[in-house]
């Protein structure tokens, strides 16, 4: 589980732009969703609409824990889904405490291509960060990698949300800062390829990293987190909303031929 991410020194390599469980239940309802904008064929392997009523637990575990670097609370409680598509995780003051949560997918894989359509809304006291992020199914941080696709830090509400790279035993870092609000809906994906990471905001390549001791090799799933960096308090509660998560593998190309 996604815990303590100390933020180490950035190395300066990177070109600027940007096994498994079978595939979950439900994956087919939407095997129409759009392909990812990445080059080639890819097949849909999991994906999470939010249409129900209650959160899918074959699918996603909640946290049940302390809070991210143990400020405040992870609990359950803290998703919803708003009946029109969205998963809603709240942050707020319960009894003086700030609960929030976090939950993690049951799929993992290694490669392929992982996609999100979310917003947080802004947290004036900036204390709480929207996280979507793929984490090491062997939870052996940081050698064996964290890709925060998607990261407010603030909550939300100004103009830029950044996505980051952990990596090696001492947590070396890369980083890209979106010029993009993170308050507002955003579709971002990340292409992961045995020595490459390519980063999609909105449909189009914004970020291409190609050092490849900071590519992960070992299967991650997908983790969605609105996280507490103090112990508050909160002015009123922070939402952070999300429309699908969505993940496919690369077809190779000569699947179907003769």
């Amino acid at each position: 589980m996604p815990g303590t991410r100390l933020r180490a020194a950035l190395p300066a390599v990177l070109t600027a732009l940007a096994a498994s469980l079978p595939a979950a239940a439900g994956t087919e309802a939407h095997a129409r969703a759009a392909s990812p904008p990445a080059p080639g064929a890819w097949r849909l392997v999991f994906d999470d609409e939010f249409d129900g009523t209650a959160l899918d637990l074959r699918k996603w575990s909640p946290y049940d824990s302390p809070g991210n670097d143990g400020h405040g609370l992870r609990r359950p409680s803290a998703f919803a889904l708003d009946g029109e598509g969205h998963l809603v995780v709240t942050a707020q003051m319960v009894d003086g405490t700030l609960v929030s949560g976090g939950m993690a997918s049951t799929y993992n894989r290694t490669y392929g291509y992982f996609e999100v359509r979310v917003r947080t809304d802004p947290d004036p006291t900036g204390t709480v960060s929207g996280v979507v992020l793929t984490w090491p199914q062997s939870g052996n941080w940081p050698q064996d990698g964290e890709n925060d696709v998607y990261e407010t830090q603030d909550g939300g509400g100004h103009y830029q949300f950044r996505t980051f790279v952990h990596y090696g035993a001492d947590n070396r870092q890369y980083d890209f800062t979106h010029r993009a609000d993170g308050a507002e809906w955003h579709t971002v994906g990340l292409e992961w390829q045995p020595r490459r990471l390519t980063l999609y905001r909105d449909g189009s390549r914004v970020w291409t990293l190609t050092n490849a001791d900071a590519v992960p090799r070992v299967p991650h799933h997908v983790c969605v987190q609105l996280d507490a960096t103090s112990d508050g308090p909160l002015a009123g509660p922070v939402r952070m909303y999300v429309d699908y998560v969505r993940v496919w593998r690369r077809v190779p190309a000569s699947a179907g031929r003769g």
